[in-house]
């Protein structure tokens, strides 16, 4: 038995199979202008030597963003600001997300706090950091004993 396209019960079952699959992959446009926090992409590029952590902030100001180092944890923070008023125009679509961000990064290593060096350009941040250097043994050292 063929399927006719303009069956009102294969229609509805579309309508409804579209609706659910936009609650559950899309964001409803309205929620692109509240307060909770997002996360923007990051990229998390590691040596022996040391790491790039390459961040997608486009649209923040770069004196709105923070970064904080905490032991082998790196915090990016910082807030993207609505747009201006659009007058009697209105969303067609609306993937933005607007409001404060936050994205803690766990570094394979301790880094080193005083030699951590941003670069933001075009939208992107990169910050490179090294690890800090292991802290020196105190004591005497242990040897292995050959057994004879």
């Amino acid at each position: 038995m063929a399927l006719d396209p303009e069956d009102p019960r294969l229609t509805l079952q579309r309508n409804v199979e579209r609706l659910l699959r936009n609650l559950v992959y899309q964001r409803h446009p309205a929620t692109h202008f509240t307060e909770p926090e997002w996360a923007p992409s990051v990229d998390l590029v590691v040596s022996q030597q040391s790491a790039r952590v390459i961040v997608e902030v486009a649209g923040v100001p770069r004196e709105r963003v923070r970064v904080q180092l905490h032991g082998q944890m790196l915090e990016i923070s910082g807030r993207r600001e609505h747009p201006h008023e659009l007058g009697e125009a209105h969303y067609h679509l609306a993937e933005i997300l607007f409001g404060d961000f936050r994205r803690t990064v766990e570094l394979p290593w301790l880094a080193d706090a005083d030699n951590v060096e941003a670069l933001y350009r075009d939208g992107m941040l990169e910050i490179r950091l090294v690890p800090a250097h292991a802290p020196q043994q105190t004591g005497p050292r242990m040897k292995k004993s050959t057994a004879g």
